[in-house]
Formats: structure tokens, sequence, C-alpha cells
């Protein structure tokens, strides 16, 4: 869907009400201590919101005015500092910063292309959670859903902590999903030291960081 139908919906209050964080995100998080988080195409905010009541320094970017100035609303509600940008993460000088960030959050979210853009603004250590839908059955795979093994394909030299494909686990979405949590090979450093007790995940489970001008 284009920025353009994305605004009409969060207008319309079709989007934005899900509060709960997704299960994997409160999974892969639990055990980690707070550092610096960047939310992408994070809509209304369930998750910058979750993620800087817990003492994250967080970023959240979406293209739609509309949704991030709902998460703008959000925030200043509940007292919670982080930095909100409108942007469109599919144009060509849509950059972020390298090595800059401890967890990327990209959930629900499918643009082939943004992954290298990630990996690269992953310090060592650091994590990348994304979540993609999956076709359903008598469907392929799109623009917009993945392949199944796609979505582990674009970590193949980082360490998966979960990789998971089936039913989505989120009440705020009903399509089968793809789920990865993969980490930056690389020394751990900083507050992100203080990781899971066991690196593996067996089952399914604020302020201005610099960001580039563009963003």
């Amino acid at each position: 869907m284009e920025i353009a139908g994305w605004e009409e919906k969060y207008r319309a209050l079709g989007r934005g009400r899900e509060e709960a964080p997704t299960i994997l995100l409160l999974e892969t998080v639990a055990c980690l201590a707070p550092g610096n988080a960047i939310d992408l195409a994070c809509g209304a905010g369930r998750h910058a919101l979750y993620l800087a009541e817990r003492g994250w320094t967080v970023t959240a970017v979406d293209g739609s005015e509309t949704a991030v100035e709902l998460l703008r609303e959000r925030s200043a509600a509940r007292g919670l500092a982080m930095q909100t940008i409108v942007a469109d993460l599919t144009a060509a000088d849509f950059t972020l910063p390298p090595d800059a960030f401890d967890l990327i959050v990209v959930a629900y979210y499918l643009q082939r292309d943004l992954f290298a853009k990630v990996k690269a603004a992953v310090r060592p250590g650091g994590l990348v959670l994304a979540i993609a839908h999956t076709p359903e059955d008598g469907e392929v795979s799109s623009e917009k859903r993945v392949a199944p093994g796609e979505l582990r394909g674009f970590f193949t030299t980082w360490q998966i902590l979960h990789d998971y494909e089936g039913p989505s686990r989120d009440p705020a979405h009903r399509r089968p999903v793809a789920e990865i949590v993969a980490r930056h090979a690389g020394k751990l450093r900083g507050p992100l030291e203080k990781r899971h007790a066991d690196p593996t995940i067996s089952k399914p489970l604020h302020q201005n960081v610099g960001l580039h001008q563009r963003i």
C-alpha cells in the first residue's frame, strides 16, 4: 500500500489502536539492557512506546504523517521522550547512520532493499527484529509477502536467535508470518553485554540519536 493509503487509514482510525506490542518484541527485549533502538515503519508506535517505557532511547520512523502525529500524542500523554520522524523508507535518499543502533525493529513491513541499510546501521552485537507476512494457502510470494526462508536469507552471515514461520502470534495480525531475530557478528559492547543467558531462542518466542538529516 502506498503512503497515501496509510494516511487515509490512520485518519479513519482504522489502524493504530492496537496497544500491546507484538509477542516477539516482548520475548526479545526481556533480557536486554536498554540501548539505542529504531522502529522503522512504526505506524502509531506500539513498539516504540513499549521500548521507551523500558528505558530505551528510541527513534520511530514512518511515511505517514498522521501515524507519526498519533505516536507523538501517545508518547506525550505517557510522558515519554523519543525522536519521531516522517520519512519515505522507499526513497533512494533515505539513509541510516552506520553502527548506530543496538536494536532495529521492522515489524509487519516488507521492503527488501531496506535490509542492507538496516544491517549497516546495527552496532556489533546488536539485533534486528523483523516480521513480514507470508503467503496464505493458494498464494505466492509477492512484493509484500515473503517466500519461505526468504527472511532468513537476508541474514546468512548473522547469528540467528529466532526463526519462525507459521500462524501469527499477534492478535493485531491474522495472516501467517515469518519472524526473525538476528544478531550482528562482533564483540558485544556497552549496555547490550547483558543479553540472553542462552544465545538462542528455541521457541517462537528519547533523544536525538544523530540520524542523517534526510531521515
